[in-house]
């Protein structure tokens, strides 16, 4: 008895040490994609890319890197759990989106109204952004079908032809994401340009890999102590330390009434996630899934219907967005307290 009592309490340390060693993990993910969606967005702004057309296209892939990163490492690295990591990686960003991001815009919305920063909690959203909404509700969905049906390959250009496709489409439609003047990199404070913005770069890709090599090795064994998915757990956890820097730029534009640039900068690298990276995983993985990406795709699918319908009317209601923290929620409980 004594025995057993002495496992358990070591079995709770080890548990508690590994959350630690996650969250320390997670902290210098996220620190490093600021410095790096940071430094992105300047140099596309020095390059004019931020209101054309390229920028629209080009801006996501580079501000979805830190994400990919960690892909990269999960897949490569010798984690027993990489693959798993990995494809939760591809399917956890959408999601979080979905549910924790809008939910969150929504009340910044309700808070900017009260604090006198915008004129009504409704949101104005322009029309534009159906296009990039009824791409995510119809495709989202297929990235579960290569698991049923194998065809990986023949998904995977499928994949990576529709995106080609959805370029095409914003051009002919002229539909380009408007970016504001980014902010000058934080090195350039210290240190003048160019050189600045290449330390600050250099700094951040290696604070990714480090950041990412101990993310994935926590994650692996945090889920196999305490007898969760992998891909499950990584599905909430890399984007809570990556998706960051982009959710908060849609809640600040959310809280001054910035409405169509916050709703669009939350929809363009769910484009990415729905074509180009699952075409992407489809080459590198076995894609084999598992219930917690099920539910994601049903989740994700569900909320990005709902919004097309309401964005279709152009006015959303603050609450209607926090729809998906109830979607948020009941993920969080099923994983944790049910094991599932």
């Amino acid at each position: 008895m004594i025995m057993l009592t002495f496992l358990h309490i070591f079995n709770v340390g080890s548990v508690m040490i590994e959350v630690l060693n996650l969250l320390i993990s997670m902290f210098i993910v996220f620190l490093a994609a600021i410095f790096f969606v940071n430094a992105i967005e300047y140099i596309g702004c020095k390059f004019y890319l931020g209101s054309s057309f390229v920028g629209a296209i080009v801006a996501p892939i580079f501000t979805s890197l830190p994400e990919m990163i960690v892909f990269i490492v999960a897949l490569f690295g010798d984690t027993p759990s990489g693959e798993r990591i990995g494809i939760g990686t591809i399917f956890g960003q959408p999601f979080m989106a979905s549910s924790l991001s809008y939910g969150l815009v929504g009340i910044m919305v309700l808070l900017g109204y009260y604090l006198k920063r915008r004129d009504s909690p409704i949101l104005k959203i322009d029309k534009s952004l159906i296009v990039p909404y009824a791409f995510i509700t119809v495709l989202y969905p297929t990235t579960l079908l290569p698991s049923f049906f194998g065809f990986h390959k023949f998904f995977s250009v499928f994949f990576l032809l529709t995106y080609l496709i959805y370029v095409y489409v914003m051009y002919k439609k002229g539909i380009t994401e408007i970016i504001e003047d980014a902010e000058s990199p934080y090195f350039c404070k210290i240190i003048p340009n160019p050189v600045g913005v290449i330390v600050q770069l250099s700094f951040a890709v290696t604070l990714l890999y480090i950041g990412s090599h101990e993310l994935v090795n926590s994650v692996d064994i945090l889920a196999r102590e305490i007898g969760i998915s992998a891909l499950g757990l990584a599905l909430i956890v890399v984007p809570a330390a990556t998706a960051i820097p982009e959710t908060a730029s849609a809640l600040i534009w959310g809280f001054r009434g910035k409405d169509t640039l916050s709703m669009g900068s939350l929809i363009g690298e769910k484009i990415l996630y729905s074509t180009f990276y699952p075409g992407l995983g489809l080459l590198l993985t076995s894609w084999i899934l598992d219930i917690h990406a099920y539910l994601s795709v049903l989740a994700t699918t569900i909320i990005s219907f709902i919004l097309l319908i309401i964005i279709y009317k152009q006015r959303v209601l603050w609450w209607e967005l926090c729809i998906g923290l109830f979607f948020f929620t009941c993920y969080v409980v099923l994983i944790f307290f049910y094991r599932i």
